[in-house]
């Protein structure tokens, strides 16, 4: 049906210039060497065939279950179709049901659409739909409209559709290439990365190693580290690499990030890579601004963690759009994995560095202490020795004293006989011998006391000499306990020197 109501048969368009079709062909070969993913590759579709064609409009739609999706639209009567609809009617409908490119014009408009009638109204002259077919399924229709007037050739439209199904080959052909070759150099990036690490030996260097290395690999221009404050639950600046502007530089070192917040607390929130095609979607983050105006346009982050814990973020920002396909992402996530790994890895080291060297300390403190051991046991074996030799001297001086009180005893009976025959003696003098009597007796009682005493004396000697002897044999056990506990601390030196080589070794 026309726009009007009436029935019109749809016409064939005149070819314009064969050669120039096949030109534009190759020329969208060509453009399609620079696609990224899918949208972009559409995008060059249109494009190409605007410029080349010098067309007003070229529209690409998506062929969908719930109907066609406007995918992308270039030229320069974008806005007269704006809020306009194929509603799978029309010559887009008539193109996906067909499978065959239509075409109308001031005089032949086909079914009734509205975008048709849009288009004629700002100036065209003529409206071009192809559809674009995988197989025998028609998965998308390009829209192009024409600014000089067409003519009517039977051949066209049978040849667009030849055309249309040789560029999907094109595309679709560039995208694997453009896929294997990012394959490639993702494993390439992932390659570099690990190299880069595997020549850190401490945490700080780790850190910045792995930013450099992503960065680069990747081919993003600004990197950043984000610490978890356990004490706040935020996220801190910790290291960058690359340039993004001194503002955006001011703006990183004074941000904290909450869990949630943000392009890196999105990270930590999600436990997974977060990517954000336009940096200004973030109203969230206090960097996006500054971002923007630094020229910084699309950003990934994702979390480092140690076993099941988030301990901080990487997040890296690029100075155009850009879009990351399924290849990239899971490469990510295995940068991700390995550089969690090997930063888990570091500390460790450093960890079992710290503790060698404690225990290097420990061995040090334990080594003079054995030292004082073996020298106080040394000293003490020496002064055992003197104790031994002045208690056998001891002895000696108490044999010799026993001597003395056997002759003062042996005096003192001499005594007392003395004195006993002198009483005798004075008894039969009668009164003249009284006075040497008293004499006698008192001699006598002097002789009594005399061998009390030295009894007495004798009995402490033989109390002294055999506590000497206990005293010298216990003097005897303890130099052999100290010479036993000397061989203990030699055993003991060997275990220290053995973890002090234990130690070293943990160190380096």
């Amino acid at each position: 049906m026309g726009l009007f109501g009436k029935r019109v048969e749809i016409q064939p368009v005149v070819q314009r210039q064969p050669p120039r079709d096949i030109e534009a062909l190759e020329e969208l070969v060509n453009n399609l060497e620079g696609v990224t993913d899918e949208a972009s590759s559409w995008r060059i579709y249109a494009s190409t065939y605007l410029e080349f064609h010098d067309l007003d409009y070229v529209g690409v739609w998506m062929v969908e279950s719930s109907g066609p999706r406007l995918e992308y639209e270039v030229g320069r009567i974008s806005g007269a179709l704006a809020g306009t609809s194929s509603g799978g009617g029309g010559l887009v409908g008539q193109a996906i049901r067909s499978s065959h490119a239509v075409f109308a014009d001031a005089g032949h408009t086909g079914e009734r659409d509205a975008r048709a009638a849009a288009a004629l109204r700002a100036g065209t002259k003529g409206i071009l739909v192809v559809p674009v077919a995988r197989g025998h399924k028609v998965i998308a229709v390009v829209e192009m409209c024409w600014r000089e007037e067409s003519p009517v050739d039977p051949a066209l439209l049978s040849k667009w559709t030849a055309i249309a199904r040789l560029a999907e080959q094109a595309r679709v052909a560039a995208l694997a290439a453009f896929f294997t070759r990012q394959v490639a150099d993702d494993r390439l990036a992932v390659t570099n990365v690990v190299a880069a690490l595997g020549h850190t030996n401490d945490s700080s260097s780790g850190l910045r190693a792995a930013l450099d290395a992503v960065r680069t690999a990747f081919g993003w221009a600004y990197g950043s580290y984000w610490q978890i404050d356990e004490q706040e639950n935020v996220l801190r600046f910790a290291v960058e690499s690359g340039d993004a502007g001194d503002e955006f530089k001011r703006v990183t070192l004074a941000a904290t990030f909450a869990e949630g917040v943000g392009l890196s607390g999105r990270a930590w929130r999600a436990r997974d890579l977060v990517f954000v095609r336009d940096i200004g979607q973030l109203t969230d983050c206090v960097r996006a601004p500054a971002a923007q105006r630094a020229g910084v346009r699309s950003g990934v982050c994702f979390p480092i963690s140690s076993g099941d814990r988030i301990i901080g973020t990487m997040d890296f920002f690029t100075t155009e759009f850009v879009e990351l396909s399924e290849s990239r992402m899971d490469a990510l996530r295995n940068v991700q994995q390995l550089v969690s790994q090997r930063l888990d890895v570091i500390r460790g080291a450093e960890t079992a560095a710290g503790n060698a060297r404690n225990l290097l300390d420990t061995v040090s403190r334990l080594r003079t202490a054995t030292a004082d051991a073996s020298r106080v046991a040394d000293e003490a074996v020496g002064r055992a020795s003197d104790m031994t030799g002045d208690v056998a001297s001891l002895n000696d001086a108490s044999a010799a004293i026993g001597d003395v009180i056997q002759i003062i005893s042996s005096i003192a009976d001499q005594t007392n006989l003395l004195a006993l025959n002198a009483t005798i003696e004075a008894a039969r003098a009668g009164e003249i011998g009284k006075g040497f009597a008293v004499v006698a007796g008192e001699v006598k009682e002097l002789a009594r006391e005399t061998a009390d005493a030295t009894k007495k004396v004798s009995e402490q000697i033989a109390a002294l000499q055999s506590s000497a002897e206990s005293v010298a044999g216990g003097i005897r056990s303890t130099s052999d306990t100290i010479a036993q506990l000397d061989a203990v601390q030699a055993r003991i030196g060997e275990v220290l020197e053995e973890q002090a080589m234990m130690a070293h070794a943990f160190e380096h």
